[in-house]
């Protein structure tokens, strides 16, 4: 209780925004749970930069995040290794109870070599149904346990994938997060150096954001990402990757694609934007029109996935220039 006082009442003194990024972020720090995010809030502390809400995102994402998968982790791990050792112990018992049948059915047989009469055959047959049925009833019993444990099974698997794909996903707009940007660059990159397959990277940055923000305030703002957020993932299609890179950028990967057709994407995806007017769902509230600049590069030979978002990055700071609400290139650079 005291540790979330201490939340409140920093949130208070600073002017921030207590979002469940934000909140798990001074708890931890409060807890002196995680010395590394302890450090860099000290820092930012001294440095005097406000904490805004991208960066209690990325301190979350940094820190809190990785952590909160590995308790997902260790928890399906122990209950997977719970359901191995009770598999394990039904098939042992049953083998047991099965080299006991054998053992019984042999004995059986001995018997009827033996029997003076009809009276001891009927007994004799009397008990061998008595432990056939047993054993039938037991096998049953060891079929519903299997079967209950490949249903758990299904369902860890399941939940480790959520788990997997959700630590790939920006929790705001659902779309692909930094890491997995950077990974899914990565794999393109190195299919351009063994065979030559092009492709086209897509900045993207909200025009005039933060007076946006600061105007309507951090929920609106949340809303108008969430907005851009769908019109790109419904904008685009097939193996195209549109990502969420940090604050109002945002980022669209375009594989076997030049940079032609890259452009027609992003002007494409432009207009899309411009002429949609963000909608609070709740209150049926529509605000003035977003627009957004972009600036698209394709990949080279000789060049790193760094080099390819440089030129990227430079195209859109030019759109920026230009007047925003437009599309460069890297061929609008100058020499």
């Amino acid at each position: 209780m005291e540790t979330a006082k201490k939340v409140v009442a920093q949130a208070a003194k600073a002017k921030f925004e207590l979002t469940p990024p934000a909140y798990a972020v001074w708890f931890a720090y409060y807890r002196g749970e995680h010395p590394k995010l302890s450090a860099e809030v000290d820092r930012i502390l001294a440095s005097g930069v406000a904490f805004s809400k991208e960066i209690h995102e990325r301190l979350y994402n940094q820190f809190l995040a990785p952590r909160e998968e590995r308790a997902v982790m260790d928890q399906v791990q122990k209950q997977t290794q719970a359901l191995l050792a009770g598999v394990m112990e039904d098939l042992g018992a049953a083998h047991k109870d099965a080299h006991q049948f054998g053992g019984k059915l042999a004995g059986y047989v001995a018997e009827i070599k033996q029997a003076a009469g009809l009276e001891d055959l009927r007994r004799i047959m009397r008990h061998m149904l008595h432990d056939t049925a047993e054993m039938m009833a037991a096998s049953k019993q060891l079929e519903a346990k299997l079967a209950e444990a490949s249903r758990q099974t299904r369902e860890l698997r399941q939940r480790l994938q959520v788990t997997a794909e959700a630590a790939l996903r920006d929790a705001l707009t659902g779309l692909h997060n930094r890491e997995a940007f950077d990974k899914k660059i990565a794999e393109l990159h190195q299919e351009f150096v063994r065979d030559r397959q092009y492709y086209s990277a897509i900045f993207v940055d909200i025009d005039f954001f933060k007076r946006f923000n600061d105007t309507y305030g951090h929920a609106v703002g949340d809303l108008v990402l969430q907005s851009v957020g769908a019109i790109l993932k419904a904008g685009v299609k097939g193996s195209d990757f549109p990502a969420r890179y940090g604050g109002e950028e945002f980022v669209v990967l375009l594989p076997a694609t030049v940079l032609e057709n890259a452009k027609i994407v992003a002007e494409q995806l432009r207009v899309k934007i411009a002429v949609k007017r963000p909608q609070d769902p709740e209150s049926g509230e529509v605000f003035e029109r977003v627009t957004a600049s972009f600036g698209v590069a394709q990949v080279r030979p000789g060049d790193t996935p760094a080099a390819v978002l440089a030129r990227a990055d430079k195209a859109l700071y030019l759109a920026k220039e230009s007047g925003r609400n437009t599309v460069k290139t890297e061929l609008d650079l100058p020499a």
